[in-house]
């Protein structure tokens, strides 16, 4: 849900028609509103990574230690995320907002000479580079990033990763359990041949 309305956010401002609007001087405290809104859904978002991780870690503890399906996530999560320059980042990141505060990001507006124009919420990459906690996965991001990453890439390519392990962990749990789910439908079936629908 955290990733989705910040989605939905900066959709709206990275609509020219409107962010160009919010960044009017006239409209200034409804663009201040939709730029604190941002960061705050932003700020929810970093907190929000952890917690996933960490839930998600402890439902699988709890529920399939020593089981196949156990195995088969611990090695996706080594091969496919732990080490994942962005991912890393994501979690540095919520460290440094701990630490630190609000990383520094701007509302902008450019055109280009074609006439098309982007209005973006980017971070400062020079500024987040000043601080001495990133781990190396994250030095490696940073350093592949430019002078500003928009926020809207590293959320829709952080959700992609998400999405794409909270769909494999879905089939996998689904065909672990194919056995007790069939199970669970012939019961469902006799009962409501028995006594029709509940």
């Amino acid at each position: 849900m955290n990733l989705h309305e910040i989605n939905e956010g900066l959709k709206l401002i990275e609509n020219p028609e409107i962010g160009i609007r919010l960044m009017a001087q006239d409209n200034r405290e409804a663009g201040d509103q939709a730029f604190r809104e941002v960061n705050r859904l932003f700020h929810n978002l970093l907190a929000s990574a952890k917690t996933l991780i960490e839930h998600t870690r402890i439902f699988m503890d709890k529920y399939y230690t020593g089981t196949s399906i156990h195995q088969a996530y611990s090695q996706k999560i080594r091969d496919d995320y732990a080490n994942d320059e962005l991912c890393r980042f994501i979690q540095d990141l919520r460290n440094y907002m701990l630490h630190q505060g609000l990383p520094h990001s701007e509302m902008s507006l450019s055109a280009q000479r074609d006439g098309y124009i982007e209005t973006t919420i980017s971070l400062d990459v020079e500024k987040l580079k000043l601080w001495s906690r990133w781990s190396p996965k994250s030095k490696q991001y940073l350093l592949k990033s430019g002078k500003k990453i928009k926020v809207s890439t590293i959320t829709g390519e952080y959700g992609n990763k998400i999405n794409a392990l909270n769909e494999w962990l879905h089939t996998h749990l689904h065909k672990y359990h194919e056995h007790e789910l069939d199970e669970l439908k012939s019961m469902r079936d006799e009962y409501i041949s028995k006594y029709g629908e509940a």
